[in-house]
């Protein structure tokens, strides 16, 4: 069944937040100024960061919550952190419009989508984000948000996957795509903390 249509504030970034993930923002423009006044008073409480890349508006994006924003400067800028919640997809964009009524920042219509919950690591690429994390000096992460496929989504925000590889991976045709994805993301990132770790050691493998 489908979740409900609702409308809902945008501040669109080459970034794909992922639900548990706490991102800073600095921010400088006037109508994105008004937007986080309002959250920060809190007239509105949630907001969305849609996936932009190249310039094209992708079709998902997460929802967001403010943590924390510092004092505006003379200028009005500011700095914030905020926190991912979920996950949703853009039904329809509306552009920053100059009309008094209207929010002078972007909106869109979103739908909650809550499919990532139904995906899964496969035991390589727990092991190769594990043996990543271990080399990294980094403690490994799995299941840290409570549930047992939240590894995927700890283990992407872990490794730092880049914006569009967590696109891809969300977004795949089907599970056999997705897995391979993911996979690949996870061997990829083992032999970058190997190869990073043989470097530390000054040994440079051909």
């Amino acid at each position: 069944m489908n979740t409900p249509l609702f409308n809902l504030p945008l501040f669109p970034l080459n970034l794909l937040p992922l639900p548990g993930e706490t991102i800073a923002l600095h921010i400088f423009e006037e109508r994105f100024q008004t937007l986080f006044d309002r959250l920060e008073s809190m007239e509105i409480d949630e907001f969305g960061i849609p996936f932009v890349n190249d310039e094209q508006q992708m079709k998902l994006g997460g929802l967001m919550r403010l943590v924390f924003a510092s004092e505006p400067d003379e200028h009005g800028f500011r700095d914030a952190a905020v926190r991912c919640i979920g996950l949703f997809t853009l039904e329809d964009f509306t552009k920053s419009s100059p009309h008094d009524e209207a929010p002078p920042y972007p909106t869109g219509t979103i739908r909650r989508w809550s499919e990532w919950k139904s995906f899964m690591l496969s035991e390589k690429a727990t092991a190769d984000f594990s043996k990543a994390a271990t080399l990294s000096n980094a403690p490994a992460k799995m299941g840290a948000l409570g549930q047992p496929n939240d590894g995927l989504m700890q283990a992407l925000i872990q490794h730092q996957i880049t914006p569009q590889k967590r696109f891809n991976i969300l977004s795949a045709r089907d599970d056999r795509s997705r897995n391979e994805q993911i996979d690949n993301a996870a061997r990829f990132t083992f032999l970058i903390a190997e190869q990073e770790a043989h470097r530390n050691k000054g040994y440079f493998p051909n």
